[in-house]
């Protein structure tokens, strides 16, 4: 909301009127702990904000939408009297979406809440001493400010923390940019009220201060509006909460990033920008080398960041057998094994949506065992598959197509045929529902000898989700090519050694006209999980495994329809956790900017602009091709937000992303985790590192994160110095606290998860609650706490 060409103060009533307000302070106060959160709209970006605030800290809060006919504020819907004459307030702090709750028509604008409400909020927070945030606020002298000298954009502006402001915010460098799309009001100080600026920008502007009333009531005041994604609300948010809580509330704050590099070991394909395709050429494939790995280790150790190496033994187990029985990558990685991280991401990488469940099994088993031979640390219950292969995908779309089937061998064999001596090309490709895939070809030379009694024989692997495979011949080298059979997918087309291998021979048949696709076009449906999946997952003791953050999963895991879990939502199987992993646009088969930097805007440019982005409801084209630095600001920021979100799921890269750095345009990982670094170390200061944790750590942390959620068993209430916590349940629980002696040190307050046993249990806040107040004194209202008007609200 904009609240432009104001005619009028929207001066909302904070004083006390007699005979309204809360019950008179006696010797002894119990301040709940949990937040009162108000809003004149659902759809206010601030709201909407401090919503996402609470609930990424683990704060518990009401939230009152004062839509005409809402439930009225009044004393008794603040705080009661105790058994024992003591006052309880139920809430410690209250935030206001937009200062005065203004609600505007085309008569102007009205605050939501009646002269009455706002009394009875002025005498809680005077009697409890509860501070208010008013969150996005119009400068009056209701607030402690002259009116506004200037109003607009602010988008960019660069401003400054004061020396109060540093005490707000403990774990900032000292400045903070305004996101763009913000807009705000310049207003500086009254003369005469004690109003303490927290964030000054060029102007000499108070954007945010703390103003004490004449009452002693303080309310933090900030000029200008936010949505949750914007750069200075991931950067404010945290103190203003610690703020208005007086420092010890339920919830705790981390800023986290684990960084997966997967595929280590194996070669990956790589795009091509002279065709916008990707190259499947095993010939062309790009595999990290001892030079990447020494680049890899100076950047993890100059930056104090682990990179956790997703292996496939497999992938080193095939170089050694095609080189001689060496595989210099696997040494260069072995004289550094302690730098990096270690995950199984299955022996081979095989994609596991069809497997047997001995296969899994083995995939993983083997990996596990080959990686402890070898000499890596490893722990054997943390697993990601390739491509997330096993789990369920309602949205295919990365890759979104099946593989061309693989050809084993091809040759020609004495039983009986009618081919002619000769050369043949031979293409092979599988369909499903929505299309069939480009060719595998081969060439066979069939002897002249044979004439009478020629075939030949080709031996292919099934592919998972194919349904049928066309087998194409044509004469050497620039023949008609025809299509000679359609074979269906064979049942079972997997078991516990793998695919099955398809074995056709061609005995000369005619066939028809047709030419092997150019294009893959063999698109997949939603499809459920594998029913083998989690029972492998159970026989080796797993614990948990990577999902795609983007994308939703089946409540019922083996189903394509039904409920869904929202995406980046982590679920449980039987003893095992999935972690969803946050997919970047850092993709697998990109070394070097200009591979990354076509294929990023041929997915992202329209097709009359030479791309296939289509906009849709979750995708945006773009409207002119992105530069490198774009490109590299766009990345840096998306991880940047991820860490803004106290979220420890795993951002996923690959091997090829760290590939090539000695090109200067190569290993394009770094710049774009280098940009979002220098962002971090231009915000935050060393009160506040990075964290990493491992996939069980990250487990962990997100069941206790979940369950502090969905509890209402809990409750806690602070008295003096004293916090209390109750736990009406059953059992115990982990609980979040900040501001008392749990936990450690981060961001300037001491914070973390305690344990909350069945019953109370008691904790000592760090900075003891006031004393009670004395009972207000009767006042009248403001005239100007009626309905004002205040322009024009776009």
């Amino acid at each position: 909301m904009r609240l432009r060409g104001i005619t009028a103060a929207l001066a909302i009533c904070c004083a006390l009127c007699a005979g309204v307000g809360a019950s008179a302070a006696t010797a002894a106060q119990r301040i709940d702990m949990k937040v009162l959160l108000l809003t004149a709209s659902a759809s206010e970006p601030s709201f909407q904000a401090w919503q996402a605030q609470l609930r990424r800290e683990g704060v518990p809060f009401d939230q009152l939408i004062a839509t005409p006919g809402h439930t009225p504020i009044t004393a008794a819907t603040l705080s009661q009297t105790l058994a024992g004459g003591i006052d309880e307030a139920r809430y410690q702090a209250v935030i206001a979406a937009v200062g005065g709750l203004p609600r505007c028509d085309e008569n102007g604008c009205a605050s939501a809440l009646a002269p009455e409400e706002w009394a009875a909020l002025a005498a809680y927070e005077q009697t409890f001493h509860v501070r208010q945030l008013s969150a996005y606020t119009f400068p009056t002298p209701d607030y402690g400010l002259n009116w506004p000298t200037s109003s607009g954009p602010l988008d960019g502006a660069e401003t400054s923390l004061t020396e109060a402001g540093r005490a707000v915010f403990p774990y900032l460098q000292g400045t903070v940019q305004i996101g763009v799309g913000t807009y705000g009001y310049e207003a500086t100080p009254l003369e005469g009220a004690t109003f303490s600026t927290v964030l000054t920008d060029a102007n000499g502007a108070a954007l945010v201060g703390v103003y004490t009333h004449p009452d002693g009531r303080e309310e933090m005041v900030q000029t200008f509006d936010s949505n949750q994604f914007q750069l200075h609300s991931q950067l404010l948010r945290h103190g203003q909460l610690a703020w208005v809580t007086r420092g010890t509330f339920f919830g705790d704050q981390r800023n986290y990033l684990e960084l997966h590099i997967d595929d280590i070991f194996l070669p990956d394909d790589i795009w091509d920008p002279a065709t916008h395709t990707t190259n499947f050429n095993p010939e062309a494939a790009v595999r990290m080398t001892p030079g990447d790995v020494a680049t890899a280790v100076a950047w993890s150790r100059a930056t104090g960041l682990r990179l956790d190496s997703l292996y496939n033994g497999g992938g080193s187990v095939a170089y050694r057998d095609e080189h001689g029985g060496s595989d210099p990558l696997l040494t260069a990685f072995l004289a550094d094994r302690a730098t990096f991280g270690w995950v199984n991401h299955t022996y081979d990488h095989p994609n596991l949506d069809c497997s047997a469940r001995g296969f899994i099994v083995d995939q993983i088993d083997q990996n596990t065992r080959w990686a402890r031979t070898m000499g890596f640390t490893v722990n054997a219950g943390e697993l990601v598959t390739g491509e997330h292969s096993g789990l369920a995908n309602l949205i295919p779309g990365s890759p979104g197509l099946i593989d061309p089937p693989s050809i084993e061998e091809a040759w020609a064999t004495g039983l009986g045929g009618t081919l002619a001596g000769g050369t043949y090309d031979y293409a092979v490709t599988a369909t499903t529902p929505r299309g069939e895939t480009i060719a595998s070809t081969t060439t066979v030379v069939v002897p002249t000898r044979r004439l009478a009694t020629a075939s030949v024989r080709i031996d292919f692997p099934a592919v998972c989700h194919a349904t049928t495979y066309k087998v194409y011949r044509r004469l050497s080298p620039t023949g008609a090519w025809r299509l000679i059979n359609t074979l269906a997918q064979p049942t079972p087309a997997f078991n516990n050694g793998g695919a099955v291998t398809i074995r056709y021979r061609d005995i000369g048949t005619a066939g028809t006209v047709a030419t092997p696709p150019s294009v893959n076009g063999a698109a997949l449906d939603p499809y459920g999980q594998n029913p083998a999946f989690a029972p492998a997952l159970e026989n080796m003791g797993i614990r948990n495994t990577g999902g795609d953050a983007s994308k939703p999963y089946p409540v019922t895991p083996t189903s394509a329809t039904g409920p869904t879990y929202p995406a980046g939502t982590s679920f449980v199987q039987g003893r095992w956790r999935m972690i969803p992993r946050y997919p970047t646009n850092v993709y697998y088969n990109t070394a070097t900017q200009a591979q990354q930097l076509d294929e990023y805007n041929y997915l992202y440019l329209p097709p009359e602009l030479g791309g296939v982005c289509v906009n849709t409801s979750v995708t945006t084209c773009r409207t002119s091709p992105a530069s490198w630095d774009e490109y590299v600001r766009a990345e840096s920021d998306r991880i940047f937000g991820h860490m803004m979100g106290n979220d420890p799921r795993p951002h996923y890269f690959h091997q090829t992303n760290l590939a090539e750095s000695d090109n200067p345009e190569g290993a394009i990982f770094y710049p774009v985790l280098n940009a979002m670094l220098t962002g971090y170390s231009r915000w935050f200061n060393a009160s506040a590192p990075i964290l990493q944790l491992t996939p069980t750590q990250i487990s962990d942390q997100i069941a206790r994160q979940d369950r502090w959620g969905a509890t209402s068993t809990v409750r806690g209430y602070i008295e003096g110095a004293r916090v209390v916590v109750t736990n009406g349940g059953t059992t115990s629980l982990s609980i979040p606290l900040s501001g008392t002696e749990v936990g450690t040190l981060y961001g300037g307050t001491r914070s973390g998860w305690g344990n909350a046993a069945v019953g109370s249990s008691t904790h000592t806040a760090a900075a003891a609650w006031p004393a009670p107040a004395p009972p207000p004194a009767p006042a009248t209202l403001l005239a100007s706490a009626g309905p004002v008007a205040v322009g024009t609200a776009p």
